[in-house]
């Protein structure tokens, strides 16, 4: 139990020691982002990861049956290359 508090006490100070260098060393921008540009950049993310989900959702089914065709035909394939090899 102690080794893996220790474990974990070394791992939480080192990512504690690389955020500390990380902010030491930032570089300023010198930029400003308006708020009404980082909500149309919100709306697109959002309506991408959407959209995604939705054509998933949609085609779900068929994706499911592609990958198991292609698994049948991939293993009939290997099958008969073994089927030659026995017959030679």
């Amino acid at each position: 139990m102690k080794k893996c508090m220790v474990k974990n006490l070394w791992r939480m100070l080192s990512v504690a020691y690389i955020v500390f260098l990380l902010n030491m060393y930032a570089i300023p921008a010198y930029a400003y982002i308006d708020p009404a540009t980082t909500a149309m950049i919100t709306q697109v993310v959002a309506g991408i990861v959407i959209s995604t989900g939705v054509a998933l959702g949609v085609f779900r089914q068929k994706i499911i049956l592609f990958f198991k065709n292609l698994s049948v035909k991939w293993t009939q394939r290997k099958i008969e290359r073994q089927n030659e090899k026995t017959d030679l």
